[in-house]
């Protein structure tokens, strides 16, 4: 192998180093859950070892003089041709180190939702009713109103059992005097509430999320919104429930709260919209994973 064979072979091994280091970056940070699934973290693992193992082997090759020199004939793999055209080549892998090293890890917030677009309830609704529309607690007499008059509390030791089949977790969420919202069933939580929102009115609810404020919103409405990874951060899309009360009014964007209150509802293009009413709330620390996973969806 000639020195100039050597030399790119050798690049490339540190190229190969490079992502491997970067990826290992993650994994001492604790960043990794900030970009990539949960589920996905084993593949990870296993592209940390095949980049070492490929980056070593390549290091030692462009630094062995006595090296063989290993071609197919097929024409495909020849060097690139001057120093431009090498920089030019290699700075497309390089330069993504370089960011991935050098700028800070920033997690999504109000400005990403507002660009994809924020999912209300099970996702049906991607516009923010009017504050025009009354929600059932103003519309009506309904005897049911006196559900109201409950005082949420914020409850640190929840113990809400965590379902995988649907079914079970329906039956769960339906039996529950108070239901929590819990991050490993987030969005199927949601779903349930949605699907039959009438019935879930007057019921306690408690859930964690980031505060959105649309330019639409009202003063005293919010989204206690999460962002929801497939795989990774590129796939995210943000799911919440409304919440309206004019103590509300005084949080900014981004904030992360705890929050409990009543379920109450709002008509929208026919349909019955879960709204969160009488809230109590604290602020929070981001959370140690803020996004949640769609680990399952229900299909029709």
């Amino acid at each position: 192998m000639n020195s100039q064979h050597r030399f790119h072979t050798f690049i490339r091994g540190i190229i190969l180093i490079g992502y491997a280091l970067m990826i290992f970056k993650l994994f001492i940070t604790f960043n990794l859950q900030n970009f990539v699934a949960s589920k996905m973290h084993l593949y990870l693992y296993f592209g940390l070892g095949v980049f070492i193992f490929l980056g070593a082997v390549q290091v030692i090759r462009g630094t062995s003089a006595d090296g063989e020199e290993n071609q197919c004939g097929c024409g495909g793999h020849e060097l690139p041709k001057g120093a431009f055209r090498s920089i030019l080549i290699y700075s497309l892998f390089v330069l993504p180190i370089l960011a991935g090293f050098l700028f800070p890890s920033n997690l999504l917030d109000s400005t990403v939702a507002a660009k994809r677009g924020v999912k209300y309830g099970e996702g049906l609704f991607t516009k923010l009713p009017s504050s025009s529309e009354k929600s059932s607690e103003e519309a009506s007499e309904d005897p049911k109103e006196i559900k109201f008059n409950i005082t949420p509390t914020i409850d640190h030791n929840a113990n809400f059992p965590i379902e995988s089949d649907f079914e079970k977790l329906k039956e769960l969420v339906h039996a529950a005097e108070k239901i929590y919202v819990r991050e490993e069933q987030f969005i199927p939580t949601l779903s349930i509430i949605n699907e039959n929102a009438e019935e879930f009115i007057g019921r306690e609810i408690q859930m964690t999320g980031f505060v959105y404020k649309d330019e639409s919103f009202s003063e005293d409405e919010i989204v206690v919104s999460r962002f929801t990874i497939t795989c990774c951060v590129a796939d995210a899309s943000v799911y919440g429930l409304l919440a309206k009360d004019a103590s509300l009014s005084k949080l900014e964007s981004d904030k992360w709260i705890k929050v409990s209150g009543i379920i109450d509802t709002i008509e929208f293009n026919g349909s019955k919209m879960p709204v969160i009413k009488n809230p109590v709330y604290e602020v929070i620390q981001v959370p140690k994973n803020p996004y949640v996973e769609e680990f399952y969806m229900r299909i029709e």
